[in-house]
């Protein structure tokens, strides 16, 4: 066969000749010309990159007849016959396919046996994959070989070395040859060897190479064999620049294509990954001297637009839907699901798809600056004037201009004014006590017994003062939503208006209450606040029996939302018992029990699982049917 794969004709033959892995040549050139070699080597690194390239350099050198500066002349009958690989100085063993432990016991007992030159070197290509006997075999040849032995071990994978291997040799690790150096490569082999390259050409085959010298110089004979750059090579493109546009009918047109030309989904998803992690390090700002000034400067404007945010969940997403390609019934599936969500913001509901969301936001200006008490921000909305609503003091639908709020008020501060407005006056709509009056200590008119709750509902509104009517027209109307924001303390720590009580009692504090509670008081309402206590109306005693179990966490949750205590009197019926008697003392509890017989033993809150029984508490009846009363059976 006269014709021969670049990457073999061109494969270095001096330490001079291997590019971009300078550190590895100063140290065998500086052993060989100093007589300080060492008795075994291990070279690691990913593919293509020189290791078996230069082992066989050393062993040229080790046997050369006329070596000069730590270089092999490449003229003598020993170098000519290791290029060839005829040499008898020289044994090379792949030990991905010679990996047992008879092939090690033959290495073994031909090591001590003579050589025609001074070092006989023994070649290990991929040791990693010798088995555990067959590596624990060479251990005491590759410790104390014979003076002319030189072993060098080359591997892909050194984790997988045992560590007693690694501790016998001298570890050198080569790692990707840079952008700058696989030019070079490129220009010499095209110039060498007469070929035509074009400018895009070059570009892929470089892009192809990723690194490694081997692959590059593959990806120029594929290129050189096809006359031009291969099309599948589009459809990556095509993806990357689908997810920075977020533009889905593109994404699956490119994978479409892709594998109508005979691609299988798994590659083109491995090829994507690695175009998504260039991008992603040029997003972070890393070093990316290995790619060339065209793929750098794409790959940075392309992380600009994706972000890092971006590109880190398009990298978790696509990985994750590798994880069980190979069950999949149609490989396609999870590559193109992946790429659904990583496009459409409604087909992920993921954490890390609403941060992408929110980064991208922020990168395209749309979140502005919020108030410094606000937590986290959001995105702008347009501020504008709350609609007005009709005030609960005057029939006028029409209010002025003075008292909408002014431009940018935000609607829970024009909430607060107009409750803030509202808790001056009292139920019959007389103005509160001066704030001062209030500051000093003294009382809050209380509401008077016996009236009727007024409610913008129920009655018609009683007519303001001229001082409540002057206090409404300074003050904006509206209302900032549709729940009922918490009411403010009354000044000077007066309890609540049965009118406040009333109005929020429903949307706002009885949602706000535990399980429990909010069962069993739901049958009931206030009846009116009087004497500093509010005043709450059940159907029956045996509800409020139950109920004043549960008083206390009202009373707790009424004194948190207003600000100061609030204490309950329950009562049946609105009748109000004696304010001097006990709330509910334990006589008469017994007294009610023994008219309504209730088993104070069981808690039939704990009866939550039971089925099929036919009786059931006394509340949760009551919280069915709201305002129904227990008539005893005759």
């Amino acid at each position: 066969m006269s014709y021969q794969s670049l990457y073999r004709r061109y494969r270095p033959t001096r330490f001079s000749e291997v590019r971009g892995q300078e550190h590895l040549v100063s140290a065998l050139r500086n052993a060989v010309t100093e007589d300080r070699l060492g008795h075994a080597y291990l070279f690691s690194g990913p593919r293509g990159t020189g290791k078996t390239s230069t082992a066989r350099i050393l062993a040229k050198v080790l046997n050369c007849e006329n070596p000069a500066g730590g270089e092999p002349c490449c003229v003598c009958d020993s170098c000519l016959s290791i290029d060839a690989g005829t040499s008898f100085d020289v044994h090379e063993l792949d030990a991905a396919s010679n990996n047992g432990v008879d092939a090690i016991r033959d290495l073994i007992s031909s090591a001590s046996l003579a050589t025609p030159g001074r070092y006989k070197v023994y070649i290990l290509d991929e040791v990693h994959m010798l088995s555990t006997a067959a590596s624990n075999a060479l251990l005491k040849t590759l410790e104390e070989p014979p003076s002319h032995v030189i072993f060098v071990l080359a591997t892909t994978d050194p984790q997988k070395v045992l560590p007693t291997i690694r501790s016998r040799t001298q570890h050198f690790e080569v790692h990707l040859l840079s952008a700058a150096d696989l030019e070079g490569l490129v220009d010499h082999v095209v110039a060498d060897a007469g070929l035509a390259l074009s400018p895009e050409g070059r570009t892929y085959v470089l892009r192809v190479g990723a690194g490694s010298a081997r692959d590059t110089l593959s990806a120029l004979d594929r290129v050189v064999a096809a006359g031009g750059i291969p099309d599948s090579e589009d459809a990556v493109d095509e993806l990357v620049e689908a997810l920075c546009e977020r533009d889905t009918g593109r994404a699956l047109i490119a994978v479409e294509g892709a594998l109508s030309r005979g691609r299988n989904p798994r590659v083109l998803g491995e090829a994507l990954i690695a175009r998504l992690r260039d991008v992603f390090l040029a997003s972070v700002g890393a070093d990316l001297s290995r790619l060339t000034d065209t793929d750098r400067a794409r790959a940075t404007e392309q992380g600009r637009r994706l972000g890092a945010a971006g590109a880190t969940r398009a990298l978790e997403s696509l990985g994750e839907a590798f994880v069980g390609i190979q069950d999949a019934l149609d490989p396609r599936i999870p590559l193109e699901v992946a790429l659904v969500r990583l496009t459409r913001d409604d087909a992920d509901v993921s954490l890390s798809s609403l941060a992408d969301r929110i980064s991208r936001l922020e990168r395209d200006g749309v979140v502005a600056a919020v108030d410094p008490g606000l937590s986290s921000p959001g995105p702008a909305r347009p501020t504008a004037p709350p609609p007005p609503v009709a005030n609960d003091d005057t029939d006028n639908p029409h209010p002025d201009a003075s008292a909408m709020p002014a431009a940018g008020s935000r609607p829970a501060d024009v909430a607060r004014q107009e409750l803030a407005r509202r808790s001056s006056t009292d139920e019959g709509g007389r103005p509160a006590r001066p704030a001062t009056r209030a500051a000093a200590g003294r009382p809050a008119r209380p509401a008077r017994p016996g009236s009727a709750p007024t409610t913008p509902t129920t009655s018609a509104p009683a007519a303001p003062e001229p001082q409540a009517e002057a206090q409404a027209e300074a003050q904006p109307a509206a209302e900032a939503a549709p729940l009922v924001p918490p009411a403010p303390a009354p000044a000077g720590g007066a309890i609540p208006a049965l009118v406040d009580l009333t109005r929020i009692w429903s949307d706002t504090l009885l949602p706000s209450l535990p399980q429990r509670s909010r069962a069993r008081f739901s049958g009931g309402h206030w009846v009116e606040v009087s004497d500093g206590v509010a005043v709450f109306g059940l159907p029956n005693e045996p509800h409020a029996m139950r109920c004043e179990e549960l008083r206390p966490e009202v009373e707790s949750m009424l004194s948190a939302h207003f600000g100061t205590t609030v204490p309950i009197r329950l009562v049946v019926d609105g009748s109000a018992p004696d304010p001097s008697a006990p709330r509910v003392a334990a006589a008469s509890r017994r007294a009610a029990a023994d008219e309504n017989p209730v088993d104070e033993s069981i808690d039939l809150d704990d009866l939550t699982n039971a089925r099929g029984t036919a009786t059931a508490g006394v509340d949760r009846i009551a919280a069915v049917f709201p305002g129904a009363s227990l008539v005893d059976e005759e």
